[in-house]
This record gives structure tokens, C-alpha cells and sequence, in this order.
């Protein structure tokens, strides 16, 4: 089994494995009958092609390969160990170069891995002891596993705190009895934190999840992370506005809500990982393109980080861009709430992955709106108090009791009264298009008979006028997000600004149906005055059929938003 992107993946292979004379050719274990670790190798060369392309791999890319989990580099320090330690969290450190002199005395081997297998702060048994022995007071110990075992190339500390120092003299029967069994195994020692801090260069920490950690018995006695996991997209013009930098577009970023509760003594540990969508078999450079993250501390009642917001105050963090497989970063969380937006490039498509870990309860939720309409214009226009009787009038002079879509266009166009908005003003885009009056028409068209009773027109003159100057009011933008030229029908609006002109039409919907209207009535990233038009019509039509179905029956077969999704296609 191979984690890959969040889950596990099977690798088969037979027993059949390359030698070199007697011997496996790669990997092989010391004594000549077990072949487990050359075995575990034929997989791993498997899940990448071939032998050969193990050979471009990094300590972090295994560790995430054979565990499933989120792995992040750091520079070695004390607080680190003693918070990653006790938890469901493996740690490898890399040890620094040395010369061949000092080597051969510390026994360390240069830039080899070694696993941090555990803590423990010792104390001398006297003070004469102490001094003898140049301790003073407690002294901290970290416990290491060395690769290799026995040999020239053992690889074990030779320094203080090793297995045959002096310094164990220091310390009573009882203590040096308890560590002595905890470092049971021939390939591990202790050394002083202090010594370990200057000799070794990095450390790879590897969070282990909660599922995996209840399958390894060997991690029950480490407190087990809390995790939240989303697979989601970026989809340029709608949710790939890009790192904090642009501020126009930021804002528009996958939005995940984390909710520290008051109440606990200690700050939350939380661990946020952003992956971006990856294969392993033949990727030497796969990760060619950059991800990264942005956390902002919000007020509770601020539902979504908006581009106000972000040009107004400073994130509290963030990871930069950076061409690898997965983004990790460690956060220490008081009690308050947080927004993490993972981003890619601006206007990069693609798929990623989205791991969140706390070592205590917090919550965490993708931000969100609920499909609404706000505000009923469309039934207040029908109001009769509010149509203008001279309209009227003049429509039912020139037109029959019912029109078609085509008679509609003809009217909007030519006949809208006060409703100058609505004037050709010549050349192609000079007024609404024969899709949009079909689509305005089946606003009042509960019949399904594709015709309109000229009454019902000027209500439709006056919540297109409405919607219109939502558009005008909310599109246009000094940084450059819209273009108005041969009037407002050829104006362009970016399409990343269409949550707002939604909330300025008096509707709001949800992450899926606003990529649905992105996909459905847009351009290139703009959305013109015509998609607003059909979107803010297509969703009042989907709003109206719902609640019509759930009033004739008592459970409709359909929720709200798949009524929405399957309206937008219609």
C-alpha cells in the first residue's frame, strides 16, 4: 500500500527480484534469508516506474509515500520537538556534514536520516556529580534510531549521553534502568538536545491522520490528531483569484472557516496542508506548477472574507508559492476564528487537497451561502400599484393579449417606454438577445405554453431596469475589472465579481451553483449584462418551480440546489 493524494493505493509484485551475484541488487537485509526490505523497495520502484527514478526522490516525497502524511520540513528546535513528539507525529532528522575526522569521533554519519524515537529530561544524582560531570540542574535528551546497524557504518552517536559515557554515572540506578529499556533496540542512543540542535540540520515531521494512527499499534501511546480533509478545484474566473497580492480577486478563493473555542488553557496546535493534484508513476518534475495558503484571523460574525477585507488588514499568515507537492505549516491558534484560503497562480485551474489537524476540538467548515432570494423583486414589480398604466396602455394598443419571446424581444427593444435602458443604441449587442427574453417570459410563464400575457410585461421592463442597475453599480471597478464601451450592453464585468452583483440583485447562492453560472454565462473570465440577466433569471425561475413542487407535495424528489444546477443547463 502507497498513501497517494489522501488515500491509499494497492501495488502488487511478485518474489522475483533483481541480484547482483548472491545478493539483492538494491536493498537487502543483513541476515541473507529475509527479504522484506527488498521487497518493500520492488513496490515503491513500482509506484514510480522503475529503480531508476528512485534515485530523484527527497526524504519528505518517501515519508509521504509510505505514511499517508502531511510532511513539512523545519529547522530543528527545542519547542518543535517537545510538541511534535508526544503526538501522532513521525520525525526524521537530517544530520549536517562533517569532516571525515569528526566524524569518525562523533560516529555520526553525514546528511543520513535518523528517527527521533523519543524525549526525556534526566537529572544528576548530586551535585558533586553534576559538576564532575559539567551538568548542572536537568538536562534534556532526545532518543534517535540510527539507519544502519552495527558495523563500520553504524552511524551511532559516540559523544555524551552515548551508551558506554561517563555521564550515565550521574544518574540514579532507577533512571539509568528506565531509559537504558526504552532505547532497547541495537540502533539507537541518546544525546543532548543541546548537541543534537547543532549537529543535525533538518528535521521532516510526518502528521499521521486519525485513521491511520488506530491501525498502528505503534502510535496508541501518542495522542492522535484531529483532522478535516476537502478535495476541491480552482476554476479560473470563478475561484482561482490567486495569493493575497491580488486584492481584487483573493477574496474569491476557497474559503475554510477553523473555530478555536474559548475556554481551553493551552493555544491549539493545528498542522493546514495544501497538495496539489499529482501522480507518481514517471513524475521526476511533476510539480511544475506553484500552491501555497493564506490564514486571516476574522471577527466570529464575519461569514466570508471579502475583498474589502483584504485590502483593510494584513493576513496573519501565509505559506508563498512554491512549485511542490504539498504546502505544510504549523500553527500554534489562540481562541477566535480563522479563514484558510488555499491559492494557486491567477487563473491556474486545478484540483487540490486540503488537510486540516488540531491536537484538541476545533471546528472546521468550508465557507459557504445558502441558495436564497433576498429580496422578491421580481414579485414586488408584479405589485399593481407599481405598473405604469401609460405603458400598459400603449402595449395593449400595438400588441395581442399574448405574446411570444420574439414579440417580447421586439418590445424590450423598441417599446420600453421610460425604460431608455433598454434603447438600441445600434450595431450588434444593441439589446437583450432572443435567449434572454425566453428566459425572462418563463418567469410568468407557469403554463409551460411559451407565451405571455401582455399584462405581465411591464413587471419584467421594471425587474430587468432593477437588475440593470445592480450591474451598473456593482461592475464597474477603478482597478480595471470592467470594461464599458458602446453602452451598458457591451460592457464587460469580470466574472469573479459575480457573488456580488448576485447579492446586489437580491439572491445569493451556494460554491457549486455560482461555478455553474461561471461556467454557463460566461467568457473568457467576464460576464457581460446579458449572463447577469439570464443568471438572476435562471435563478428566480429555479427558486419559483422548487417551491411550486414543494407545495403540491409534501417531500419533493429534488433539494433546492439541484433544481438551481438543473435550471442553469436547461
Amino acid at each position: 500500500m502507497a498513501g497517494k493524494w489522501g488515500k491509499w493505493i494497492e501495488v502488487r509484485v511478485d518474489d522475483r527480484l533483481p541480484t547482483r551475484g548472491d545478493r539483492p541488487a538494491h536493498m537487502h537485509c543483513a541476515q541473507p534469508d529475509i527479504f522484506w526490505a527488498a521487497l518493500l523497495e520492488k513496490a515503491y520502484a513500482k509506484l514510480y516506474g522503475g529503480y531508476a527514478f528512485l534515485k530523484f526522490g527527497t526524504v519528505g516525497r518517501a515519508l509521504q509515500d509510505l505514511t499517508g502524511a502531511v510532511v513539512q520540513s523545519v529547522p530543528p528546535s527545542g519547542p518543535l520537538l517537545g510538541g511534535a513528539v508526544p503526538r501522532s507525529t513521525l520525525l526524521v532528522a537530517i544530520s549536517g556534514v562533517e569532516k571525515e575526522t569528526k566524524r569518525r569521533r562523533s560516529g555520526l554519519l553525514s546528511e543520513h536520516p535518523y528517527s527521533v524515537t523519543g524525549l526525556a529530561r534526566v537529572r544528576a544524582n548530586s551535585s558533586d556529580s553534576s559538576q564532575a560531570s559539567g551538568q548542572s540542574g536537568d538536562t534534556s535528551l532526545i532518543r534517535l534510531r540510527s539507519p544502519w546497524i552495527g558495523g563500520e557504518w553504524g552511524g551511532v552517536w559516540c559523544g555524551a549521553w552515548s551508551e558506554r559515557s561517563w555521564e550515565w554515572n550521574a544518574l540514579n540506578e532507577r533512571d539509568r534502568e528506565l531509559l537504558s529499556s526504552r532505547s532497547s533496540n541495537d540502533c539507537e542512543f541518546w544525546m543532548a538536545v543541546s548537541e543534537f540542535l547543532s549537529r543535525f540540520v533538518v528535521i521532516w515531521l510526518a502528521h499521521i491522520g486519525p485513521d491511520d494512527w488506530a491501525l498502528e499499534p505503534g502510535l496508541h501511546t501518542r495522542t492522535p490528531w484531529r483532522a478535516a480533509l476537502a478535495v476541491r478545484q480552482w476554476r479560473a474566473g470563478f475561484n482561482a483569484g490567486g495569493p493575497h497580492k491580488f486584492i481584487e480577486t483573493t477574496a474569491t478563493n476557497p474559503q475554510f472557516r477553523i473555530r478555536v473555542p474559548a475556554g481551553h488553557p493551552a493555544k491549539a496546535h493545528v498542522v493546514v496542508a495544501v497538495s496539489q493534484k499529482y501522480e507518481c508513476y514517471r513524475s521526476r518534475n511533476y510539480e511544475d506548477e506553484e500552491i501555497g495558503f493564506t490564514i486571516y484571523e476574522v471577527p466570529p460574525g464575519m461569514q466570508r472574507v471579502t475583498p474589502q477585507y483584504v485590502s483593510e488588514q494584513m493576513p496573519l499568515d501565509f505559506a508563498p508559492l512554491s512549485n511542490l507537492r504539498e504546502i505544510a505549516t504549523f500553527f500554534a491558534l489562540p481562541a477566535g476564528d480563522f479563514v484558510v484560503m488555499p491559492h494557486s497562480q491567477q487563473h491556474r485551474e486545478g484540483r487540490f487537497l486540503l488537510r486540516i489537524f488540531a491536537d484538541q476540538h476545533t471546528d472546521v467548515w468550508e465557507v459557504n451561502e445558502e441558495n436564497l432570494v433576498i429580496q422578491n423583486i421580481a414579485a414586488e414589480f408584479c405589485d399593481e400599484r407599481t405598473i405604469d398604466a401609460r405603458i400598459l396602455y400603449k402595449l395593449r394598443t400595438r400588441y395581442p393579449h399574448e405574446i411570444d419571446a420574439t414579440q417580447l424581444q421586439a418590445i424590450l427593444k423598441a417599446h420600453g417606454g421610460n425604460n431608455r435602458g433598454f434603447r438600441g443604441l445600434g450595431g450588434i449587442n444593441c439589446g437583450p438577445s432572443l435567449e434572454l427574453c425566453r428566459g425572462m417570459l418563463a418567469l410568468r410563464d407557469p403554463a409551460l405554453g411559451g407565451r405571455l400575457s401582455i399584462e405581465h410585461v411591464p413587471a419584467l421592463i421594471g425587474l430587468m431596469r432593477f437588475w440593470k442597475a445592480a450591474f451598473r453599480r456593482c461592475g464597474p471597478s477603478s482597478s480595471g475589472t470592467a470594461t464599458i464601451s458602446r453602452g451598458i450592453w457591451a460592457s464587460k464585468v469580470s466574472s469573479y465579481c459575480l457573488r456580488g452583483l448576485l447579492w446586489a440583485g437580491g439572491s445569493t447562492a451556494s460554491n457549486k451553483v455560482l461555478e455553474a453560472l461561471v461556467s454557463r454565462f460566461t467568457r473568457s473570465r467576464q460576464i457581460t449584462l446579458e449572463g447577469y440577466l439570464l443568471s438572476m433569471a435562471r435563478l428566480h425561475l429555479a427558486h419559483e418551480r422548487y417551491h411550486s413542487l414543494d407545495a403540491k407535495a409534501k417531500a419533493s424528489p429534488l433539494s433546492l440546489e439541484e433544481m438551481i444546477l438543473m435550471t442553469i443547463y436547461s
